[in-house]
């Protein structure tokens, strides 16, 4: 018992001792391990304020270094490394236009108005058409350069070389204000929507009837065009340009700064699938002696058996009667259209334009599917003298004609493609004669389409057009078209 006191005795005393010690302990190494982390963290600071140093260090040697390298003199032109002579090459295309094409009817003239060299029909049979070489690309950083020749392969003439563009134009980084582009040399310049395109990009194989008469397919004078595109929400651009004045509608410049153009035109989106452009134009310029008349390079021979015919026979039909009162005059018959149509006018001509533009894409994507409608409206005055030639006379003996004329005309045509590779389409196109011509029926036309696109450097199209230019003659017409591209090919605009 007195044992057993003692140790519970002993107990009492050793036990909360041993507690007391073991806390004292765990406290001191507790102490010890905040002070080794303290160490720690202050030597990773030293170590890394010795490692900014250093590389602060190397930044300022390296910019010390530039610095020594801007100050040298640059080195001679001669001792840079040649560039690549490719990067001075231009981009060139190459476009194919073949045809075969057939007519029921001898000519193509539209009464009361000049049947200029490019607006002829092409020539009956298989023809290479027209085909055109284009060289372009950047001249520098600030303007651009665009060549394009056009080979004219006419059957039984020789191949003519044709100058269609010549032009320089600036680049965003010209220092212009934004938007802003000036253009200047020979080019198609900006009027209506078909003007600045080359014929190959058209949707059909020949251009509508208010082209052919009033601008002889298009207007490419040399001169000098600028335009702005505002930064806006919408597409709204304006410009303007100054011409020498040597191109249908005009004609025998004399100072070379005879012509000049306004313009404006705007377009929106609807919706996602669908966009819209619309415009007006103006071209206004001088003619001095404007030449006119011709029917070129086809039916030359027939038209020269049909005139000694009018001589053996006077009455022996309706139209060699006809062709008699063109000879002798008739003041309100064909003699007074064969002014405006042969007659070499001086005087000012005015022409305006419309144009309008939709597309939409029904399926989302263009290249799947897409329907396109546009349509263009002319109106031309011209106040002057048209002064022709008597058969038979001396140059010198001129009839003349005083007249102040109103003509216009327009079409409207719409293009489906159902398939990426596929597409259909038709077009109407109306035209009046000049006024006091003594024309008083309007020419029409209509035709429809089919093509197929392998790719976007080949076509093929079949074409049906129907024609009744003098309110007498129909001409049913057929057309197979091949237009195939080789190398660069520049992008179509909206």
């Amino acid at each position: 018992m007195r044992k057993s006191t003692r140790i519970a005795r002993f107990a009492a005393v050793v036990l909360p001792a041993l507690l007391i010690s073991t806390q004292s302990g765990a406290q001191s190494q507790s102490l010890l391990s905040a002070e080794a982390l303290a160490a720690q963290i202050e030597a990773l600071k030293r170590d890394y304020e010795g490692r900014l140093q250093a590389l602060e260090s190397q930044l300022s040697a390296l910019k010390a270094r530039s610095d020594r390298a801007d100050a040298r003199p640059a080195a001679p032109a001669a001792s840079a490394k040649p560039a690549p002579d490719r990067a001075f090459n231009p981009a060139i295309g190459v476009i194919f236009d073949g045809r075969y094409a057939s007519f029921t009817a001898d000519e193509s003239a539209i009464p009361g108005f000049p049947t200029g060299h490019e607006s002829e029909r092409a020539p009956e049979g298989l023809s290479l058409g027209h085909s055109e070489v284009t060289l372009s690309g950047n001249i520098d950083d600030k303007f651009r350069g665009n060549l394009t020749l056009g080979l004219g392969a006419h059957p039984g003439e020789a191949t003519e070389v044709e100058l269609e563009e010549a032009y320089v134009q600036t680049l965003p980084g010209a220092g212009l204000l934004e938007g802003m582009r000036v253009k200047a040399g020979r080019a198609l310049w900006t009027f209506g929507y078909l003007n600045e395109l080359h014929p190959h990009g058209d949707d059909f194989a020949d251009r509508p009837l208010p082209y052919r008469a009033f601008l002889d397919n298009a207007f490419n004078d040399d001169g000098v065009e600028a335009s702005l595109v505002l930064p806006a929400e919408v597409y709204a651009e304006f410009g303007g340009g100054l011409f020498r004045g040597d191109d249908t509608p005009f004609g025998g410049s004399d100072n070379g700064l005879r012509a000049r153009s306004l313009y404006a035109r705007v377009g929106w989106d609807m919706g996602r699938d669908a966009a819209v452009r619309v415009g007006a134009y103006l071209l206004d310029g001088e003619s001095s002696g404007r030449g006119g008349g011709g029917h070129g390079h086809e039916d030359e021979h027939a038209g020269e058996a049909d005139h000694e015919d009018e001589h053996e026979d006077e009455h022996e039909d309706e139209h060699a009667h006809e062709d008699h009162e063109d000879e002798h005059g008739d003041e309100h018959g064909e003699e007074r259209a064969a002014f405006f149509s042969e007659g070499a006018f001086t005087g000012d001509t005015r022409l305006y334009g419309i144009d309008f533009r939709f597309t939409l894409a029904p399926t989302g994507n263009a290249r799947d599917s897409e329907l396109i409608i546009q349509g263009e409206y002319f109106w031309r005055r011209e106040d002057g003298t048209y002064a022709l030639a008597e058969e038979g006379e001396e140059e010198e003996h001129l009839e003349e004609l005083r007249t102040d004329s109103i003509a216009h005309g327009w079409y409207v045509q719409g293009v489906y493609k159902p398939a990426p590779s596929w597409r259909i389409g038709g077009r109407y196109a109306r035209l009046s004669a000049p006024g006091g011509s003594g024309i008083d029926h309007e020419s029409y036309a209509y035709g429809m389409m089919v093509d197929w696109t392998n790719s976007e450097f080949g076509r093929i199209r079949l074409q049906y057009n129907h024609e009744n230019l003098d309110g007498r003659e129909k001409d049913n017409q057929i057309i197979l078209q091949y237009v195939m591209s080789l190398g660069a090919h520049a992008a179509h605009s909206f």
